[in-house]
């Protein structure tokens, strides 16, 4: 057989196949070819050139720079979302916020325990995007003491709106973030009520977390969970860049408060680098420190940030 009628069929078969559309069965009951040809021959196409497959990129996707992000830092993921130089800090939030809805909507699974750091206005408004349905999950469970000293409450609103959305029980951490003192925080992570949520986080699937700055959020401050300046001065002192669940570390990810001062009840950040899945909802030029210490620090799998975020995370 010349190598001209071979490219013929070929060209035939990719033509049926490409552009008009016609499943590889069809195909080959039309030709009266066996299936298996059909498919081994679109392979050739492929390989041989005479099929040239192109993705188009719109111009608000930015899949070279999560390329960058994930090489440079060597993480499973990066989602960065299009937002204007110069956007509010409500707008960066909320496209980071829709970006992890439809991240934990399309990657859910019904046996994954799902834990979420709670003092968190991203997270807010990730929660707030959730809208599939039929989504199922084993559990939500909080990583984060979810009541302020001014009883504020809105972790535990936040906790438990995720888990009628995903359908399955809340766990609560019935405990301020910050605790009085040392001896508060042992008592308190003794009691039942505390380690029955605590001695979950070693099986949580998919940790989703905030990173914060040396600088309490608003919501952090309207909860009363955040260091008076006394204790912001000692962290600013030992080098600390940003937090994940009140745990503060340097521009290395390294902690720098020891576990016998730390008076925060919440997971661990040698917690978080063991989780499996470990996605971090951050964004703002604010960050950049705070973003690049979890990633030095190794705590996160899966980042989704802004596109003016992104690009700063690459500069040197």
């Amino acid at each position: 057989m010349a190598k001209q009628d071979e490219q013929r069929l070929l060209v035939k078969i990719a033509t049926l196949y490409y552009l008009d559309g016609i499943k590889q069965s069809e195909i080959a009951q039309m030709l009266s070819l066996s299936q298996s040809f059909v498919s081994r021959a679109i392979t050739r196409c492929q390989k041989e050139g005479l099929v040239k497959i192109s993705v188009v990129q719109p111009s608000n996707i930015f899949l070279n720079i999560e390329k960058g992000i994930e090489a440079r830092y060597g993480i499973r993921q990066a989602i960065v979302v299009d937002v204007e130089d110069g956007a509010s800090e409500q707008n960066i939030k909320r496209a980071i916020g829709s970006a992890a809805a439809h991240y934990l909507e399309t990657r859910l699974r019904p046996s994954d325990l799902i834990g979420v750091s709670s003092w968190s206005e991203t997270i807010r408004a990730m929660v707030d995007e959730v809208h599939a349905q039929n989504l199922k999950a084993r559990g939500v469970i909080q990583l984060l003491g979810g009541v302020g000293p001014n009883g504020n409450v809105q972790a535990t609103i936040l906790t438990q709106t995720l888990a009628q959305q995903l359908n399955c029980p809340a766990a609560l951490l019935p405990a301020q973030s910050i605790e009085g003192s040392m001896e508060e925080k042992a008592r308190l992570s003794a009691s039942n009520d505390v380690t029955l949520v605590t001695s979950q986080f070693d099986q949580v699937d998919i940790a989703i977390v905030g990173i914060g700055i040396l600088e309490p959020s608003q919501l952090l401050k309207t909860s009363g969970n955040y260091y008076q300046s006394d204790k912001l001065e000692v962290l600013a002192e030992r080098g600390a860049v940003g937090d994940i669940c009140l745990h503060y570390y340097d521009q290395s990810g390294r902690p720098v408060l020891q576990p016998e001062e730390d008076p925060v009840i919440g997971m661990e950040l040698d917690q978080v680098k063991q989780c499996a899945t470990v996605v971090a909802l951050a964004g703002g030029e604010h960050k950049v420190a705070a973003i690049k210490g979890a990633l030095q620090g190794g705590y996160i799998d899966v980042l989704i940030t802004d596109y003016p975020t992104s690009r700063l995370l690459l500069e040197a």
